[in-house]
């Protein structure tokens, strides 16, 4: 990686579905690679056709090193996708409680509701994840 980014490729090229190389690697959980784009230039909010952030990519996909990197370069912890999700939504609904942590360790939003209206809270009781629960309500989150 290091290579390519010294002889001047485009770390924020995106494919037909407007993912970066950023997305790419954050989806995969390659930390030392987020890293080293991150330190080229890549655009940690740059978004998918879906509007989905790196972020929100390896929170999804329960990346919490990459996550942390990724806070910690000034992503966006409340920047949602098309339907309204942020972050912390997808790290609940996916049962990341250590994700969970890191983002709202990072200023996530927990009132933030989807288009439906669907908070982190609400999608970890439907879902049935107790522990995310337990987690989110010890964190703060607003039961009412």
């Amino acid at each position: 990686m290091r290579a390519l980014i010294e002889l001047g490729v485009d770390v924020n090229k995106v494919t037909d579905n407007s993912w970066t190389p950023l997305c790419i690697a954050a989806r995969n959980g390659h930390e030392p690679v987020v890293q080293a784009l991150i330190k080229a230039g890549a655009d940690t909010n740059k978004a998918s056709n879906d509007g989905a952030t790196p972020l929100y990519i390896a929170a999804k996909n329960g990346h919490e090193t990459v996550v942390r990197a990724l806070t910690e370069a000034g992503s966006d912890v409340n920047k949602a996708t098309d339907d309204g999700a942020i972050p912390l939504f997808i790290a609940a609904k996916e049962g990341h409680v250590a994700v969970l942590r890191a983002l709202i360790g990072a200023g996530a939003d927990f009132s933030k509701a989807k288009v439906g209206g669907e908070t982190p809270l609400y999608i970890a009781a439907q879902e049935g994840l107790e522990v995310v629960l337990r987690a989110l309500i010890e964190l703060g989150a607003d039961v009412i």
